[in-house]
């Protein structure tokens, strides 16, 4: 009986490590339905540029380092523009999200990835109950990325890849 129970100790604890991981280095953050990844329009550094899906590359602009905030939290910065993107407007379903300076305390710059099965993430804007998702279910490209409510759909989640861009 108490080599059981200090077993089932022993794996609950090796689960409770192995959720908890933090990220931590660059990577691509891909949509598990349109296979499109997360990049700012053209590359653009310019405040305002939408959030956009694109087609796979390995490029700085869809590149993204893991800024660990707390527990499953992060804010993103794009290896090529050195920013983050937050809701343009103030955050509700539909809105889009945009290219902007990154502020560590920011809250509408923080996103909890919430694990949604094996390798693949909801990613979801803190303090709220809204969701990244393409504009495009299709998979258009160069469509901005919104945010909504969940909706249990397969576009609603992410994976994500170590990327080491040259350009």
């Amino acid at each position: 009986m108490k080599k059981t129970l200090l077993l089932i100790c022993i794996v609950l604890f090796a689960v409770a490590r192995l959720s908890a991981q933090v990220i931590k280095g660059n990577y691509a953050i891909k949509n598990t339905e349109t296979g499109l990844l997360l990049r700012v329009k053209d590359a653009n550094s310019k405040n305002g540029t939408p959030l956009v899906s694109y087609y796979p590359q390995n490029w700085k602009c869809m590149t993204w380092s893991f800024k660990h905030r707390e527990g499953n939290t992060y804010q993103l910065q794009n290896l090529f523009t050195n920013k983050t993107f937050q809701p343009q407007a103030a955050p509700a379903a539909n809105v889009s999200l945009e290219e902007q300076p990154l502020a560590a305390d920011a809250k509408n710059q923080q996103y909890e990835f919430v694990a949604a099965g094996k390798d693949a993430y909801l990613i979801k804007l803190k303090n709220s109950d809204l969701y990244l998702t393409p504009g495009d279910k299709e998979g258009e490209s160069d469509v901005p990325v919104i945010l909504a409510k969940k909706d249990g759909g397969k576009h609603q989640l992410w994976t994500i890849y170590e990327q080491s861009p040259t350009m």
